[in-house]
C-alpha cells in the first residue's frame, strides 16, 4: 500500500515515527532476503525508501510550521 503525503499530513508525529521504524525494518528484512536469494521482489526496497522520504518530508513540514 503506497502512502500518500496528503494522508500522512493528517497523522500525529508519533504515528509517523512508528511507520518510519516499521518501514526501516521492512527494508532491512528485504535486503537480507535479497542477499540470501529468497526474494524476487527487489522493487519493494525502492518503494519503501520513497515512502520513508515522504514521511520525513511531512515531518519536516510540520517542524517548520511549528517554528513559525
Amino acid at each position: 500500500v503506497m502512502l500518500k503525503a496528503k494522508d500522512l499530513r493528517n497523522e500525529a508525529g508519533e504515528e509517523l515515527d512508528i511507520k518510519l521504524d516499521t518501514l526501516r525494518m521492512e527494508i532491512f528484512e528485504l535486503r537480507s532476503q535479497r542477499l540470501d536469494s529468497k526474494t524476487q521482489k527487489t522493487h519493494l526496497i525502492g518503494q519503501k525508501r520513497k515512502e520513508i522520504a515522504r514521511i520525513l518530508t511531512v515531518k519536516r513540514e510540520k517542524a517548520l510550521e511549528r517554528a513559525q
